[in-house]
């Protein structure tokens, strides 16, 4: 369970124009939401350790985005991720259409690419963009619909884990996973990760554990993603993966291992 050690702001007077007596936030309060949220924890997570309602975690990270802009943690490394971005869609033939799942205050690729259909999507209301749906929802709703794209880019604050299948299987040339799991090796944590891509120890949490998480959820797919760039940035790793058909051929090896009667594509 999410625990919050620190410090705590001071209760402010309820007053007629306050429903309830708010609380003061100090910077260790909001330094810790923002790691936690980063490491890929819920609002409900941190409202439960912190001792907040969800309303005042939403609205806080609401004005600190806005505050802040989207991209303020990406400003180290924002050239080499457009950099890679650029080389990634020009390696791939025929790319016309592109998800851009969490696209921020300013969306790299609509902003960038104006040859590419671009569907734009952030939970924040106050962005502009085509919807604005938590990332799982607008997957569920674009996949009922039936809607499928060159290239998915599930770049998150936080984890994206949740929305691989989907995105799996509507992306049919590229897909592009920013993992925020890495952050967690900064705290030792273990948790959220030995589940999901059965990491056990420190030593065995690496980026390419975590895209061999991806790979193999790709093969339940019929798809085999072969990552082709590697990004390792400050508490984040980005991999651009490119798509092609995957058939099963185990079931023709021998004992060998030698692939009979069959050709895998």
């Amino acid at each position: 369970m999410l625990e919050y050690k620190g410090n705590k702001g001071v209760m402010i007077e309820e007053t007629q124009y306050t429903k309830t007596a708010p609380r003061k936030w100090i910077k260790e309060e909001i330094d810790w939401m923002l790691e936690r949220k980063e490491e890929g924890f819920s609002n409900e997570d941190i409202s439960n350790a912190l001792g907040r309602t969800l309303v005042s975690i939403s609205l806080k990270l609401k004005r600190l985005k806005k505050e802040s802009g989207s991209n303020s943690y990406n400003e180290k490394h924002i050239d080499e991720k457009y950099l890679a971005n650029k080389d990634f869609i020009q390696s791939l033939s025929n790319a016309n259409t592109l998800l851009d799942v969490y696209c921020g205050v300013n969306s790299y690729w609509k902003n960038n690419y104006f040859d590419l259909e671009v569907t734009t999507n952030d939970s924040n209301e106050d962005i502009s963009a085509d919807y604005h749906y938590d990332a799982f929802k607008l997957l569920c709703h674009l996949y009922y619909e039936g809607k499928k794209f060159d290239v998915v880019d599930l770049d998150p604050f936080g984890s994206a884990y949740e929305n691989f299948d989907l995105a799996i299987r509507m992306a049919k040339k590229g897909l592009i996973i920013t993992f925020g799991e890495i952050g967690h090796k900064r705290w030792k944590r273990l948790d959220f990760v030995n589940k999901r891509y059965d990491i056990h120890s420190i030593e065995d949490f690496t980026v390419e554990k975590l895209v061999e998480e991806v790979v193999r959820k790709g093969k339940q797919h019929k798809k085999l993603l072969t990552p082709v760039i590697i990004k390792n940035f400050h508490q984040i790793s980005r991999v651009y993966f490119v798509i092609s058909p995957y058939k099963e051929t185990s079931q023709w090896e021998n004992n060998t291992g030698v692939i009979k009667n069959s050709v895998q594509s």
